[in-house]
């Protein structure tokens, strides 16, 4: 038998129940994958890291910067001199 989880949040539910209309699925699939994305970002909080999971943050990190940088559109860049004046103030 399915063990369960009973969340009692009227806002959970509101999301989940939206969320299986939306994309034709249970409020239980739509908890399950979100459950599963969570566990997949791997982050681990920021108090307290041992040196692993402070490495292992970094990777993950560099990885997603990895994914985004190939969705750079041609010609853009974060070069912004032109805002600002020789002093560094904005123009």
């Amino acid at each position: 038998m399915p063990r369960q989880l009973n969340i009692r949040s009227d806002e959970a539910f509101g999301i989940a129940r939206e969320l299986a209309e939306r994309y034709g699925a249970t409020t239980t699939r739509i908890v399950e994958e979100a459950l599963r994305e969570y566990r997949q970002k791997r982050l681990v909080p920021s108090r307290k890291l041992t040196r692993e999971q402070s490495e292992e943050n970094f990777r993950v990190l560099m990885a997603a910067a990895g994914e985004t940088a190939r969705c750079k559109l041609p010609g853009a860049t974060s070069d912004h001199r032109d805002l600002y004046d020789e002093t560094g103030l904005p123009r």
